[in-house]
């Protein structure tokens, strides 16, 4: 990898995961729920996600509730990136839902 690429540095993508997921227990308590307001959204194959220079194509639906199901379902056992991509739509809604996260 050259020194012009940009990369992701794990730890602190870490970081501000923990400090959002803690921002949001202390709005919704230790154990809180995020009211689900939506439930469908669109989506773009990820073929077509990262061509900006074209319009996408075949625009899909995805559903945060069958999304949340395969996070609950996710083990360390049998844990795959599609699990990740799961969470990821979750993080999309809740940043969209919670533009402003404060700490105590």
């Amino acid at each position: 990898m050259s020194d012009t690429t940009p990369s992701i540095a794990i730890a602190e993508l870490e970081k501000v995961l923990l400090l959002s997921l803690q921002a949001l227990k202390h709005q919704y308590g230790q154990d809180g729920h995020i009211p689900l307001e939506q439930d469908f959204y669109w989506d773009i194959p990820k073929e077509q996600l990262y061509l900006v220079e074209e319009n996408p194509e075949d625009l899909t639906i995805g559903q945060l509730s069958d999304d949340w199901r395969t996070v609950q379902e996710a083990s360390e056992e049998d844990f795959t990136s599609f699990d990740l991509l799961k969470a990821s739509h979750l993080l999309r809604y809740i940043s969209h839902t919670h533009p402003l996260l404060y700490l105590p």
